[in-house]
């Protein structure tokens, strides 16, 4: 007989709720076009719904009392939630359609599907405390976030939040700035940014406890 999976702890499901509500927000303010800039314009608020919400974190986790509730959630879910970024192969199919640049479309979409397809197997492999567990789960989690880093770069460079315009005058707005894909650049890589900074101090607790 197979044993039931453990109950999420309370701390991992006050995570998902943070994230749901998250999730929400993002989309209410693609609806309401907040998200699209004109060509012209600096990527300003894009730019803050990225990283805004990294920084705090980051700067939360220099709280004692933050860094322990931290430490309660769970390691497994944290590197497991990276699994989402297969879905960067949208990336991939975009520029097959030449609706993304290469330079922006290739080095997100196939770093954040090498990302997505390891998150299972460093799992285990963390959970298990493997004998190489600390440099695979390292390697994993700063070849991660140096993907998020590099994508936001290209990102910036190629404008792909902002609108066209064309020889007419007519605006037109990118795909990675209309829903779903704007949920990309103002929840997925914040809040998967966020969960790599966790599980950095959720596995430094991990490694305390062997």
């Amino acid at each position: 007989m197979v044993a039931p999976s453990p109950a999420p702890s309370r701390s991992t499901l006050l995570l998902m709720v943070v994230g749901a509500v998250w999730l929400t927000l993002a989309g209410l303010a693609a609806w309401a076009g907040l998200i699209v800039r004109d060509p012209d314009e600096p990527p300003l608020r894009i730019g803050l719904a990225a990283g805004l919400p990294v920084v705090l974190v980051g700067s939360a986790l220099l709280v004692r009392r933050f860094r322990a509730w931290v430490e309660t959630l769970d390691l497994t879910v944290l590197i497991n939630l990276q699994c989402w970024r297969v879905a960067g192969f949208a990336f991939l199919a975009l520029y097959a359609q030449d609706l993304l640049p290469a330079s922006f479309a290739l080095p997100a979409g196939l770093g954040d599907i090498v990302v997505g397809l390891a998150a299972p197997f460093v799992a285990i492999y963390v959970l298990r405390r493997g004998r190489a567990a600390r440099p695979v789960f390292l390697g994993f989690t700063f070849f991660g976030i140096a993907d998020f880093v590099v994508a936001i770069g290209m990102g910036i460079v190629n404008g792909i939040g902002a609108r066209e315009a064309l020889p007419d005058g007519t605006l037109v707005t990118p795909p990675m700035a209309e829903l779903p894909l704007s949920l990309i650049p103002t929840f997925a890589v914040p809040f998967l940014l966020v969960l790599h900074l966790l599980s950095l101090v959720r596995f430094r607790a991990h490694l305390a406890g062997q």
